[in-house]
């Protein structure tokens, strides 16, 4: 049975307009918070979870992923503080959400922020936040879209991305790569994961005996 994976991406890759630069670049990991050992889907001793981000272009990368099938989709929702003059004056809060597809147990997700207005103003962000959790259809798909529901929930504005030119799911090719963002009026303003979704990971890290 093909399963979809949520996740949350790292929240510097927000689609907050930012100036895109060299220097503009972050790299972190990814673990199963249940326990040491992880959970049924991320094991944190032999499971590779990362997220690289350099100026307008995000990355996520899995390898070692269980039951989940191929062409099994995931959704990266990335959340931080962010602060970006004229646009966003003051701080608020952000989250977007990003798709991505499981090929033989690895993830490879690679998302244009340009697509939602990157590169256009110098940003700062920060309590920036990742978390994974497996599919809820209702939370992504139409008609109910549950994401938007509880963006308006949370006094967020849910915004689609309509880019003319968006990058498409290669399995799922109806959908955009960058589904969309859930924007704030204050700081921590966040989308929640879907409703009863299982987490599965978030950013983190698993250090061992020295």
């Amino acid at each position: 049975m093909r399963r979809t994976v949520w996740m949350s991406a790292l929240a510097l890759a927000l689609a907050t307009p930012a100036l895109a630069g060299p220097k503009d670049q972050s790299k972190d990991a990814l673990i199963a918070p249940q326990s040491m050992q992880g959970n049924a889907t991320v094991d944190n001793a032999t499971t590779a979870f990362v997220t690289q981000s350099k100026g307008c272009s995000l990355q996520i990368k899995a390898k070692g992923l269980t039951g989940v099938a191929d062409g099994s989709v995931v959704i990266c929702l990335a959340s931080a503080d962010v602060q970006s003059p004229p646009t966003i004056p003051n701080t608020a809060g952000r989250s977007l959400i990003i798709l991505g597809e499981v090929k033989s147990g690895g993830l490879t997700v690679k998302a244009d922020l340009a697509e939602i207005g990157c590169g256009a103003y110098e940003q700062i962000s920060f309590n920036t936040d990742l978390k994974c959790y497996l599919d809820s259809p209702i939370y992504r798909s139409a008609p109910n879209e549950q994401w938007k529901i509880l963006c308006l929930g949370q006094a967020m504005t849910p915004i689609v991305n309509n880019a003319i030119e968006a990058k498409k799911l290669k399995v799922n090719d109806t959908e955009n790569v960058i589904l969309g963002e859930c924007r704030g009026t204050t700081v921590g303003s966040r989308l929640p994961g879907p409703v009863g979704g299982t987490l599965i990971a978030q950013r983190g890290a698993r250090t061992g005996v020295q």
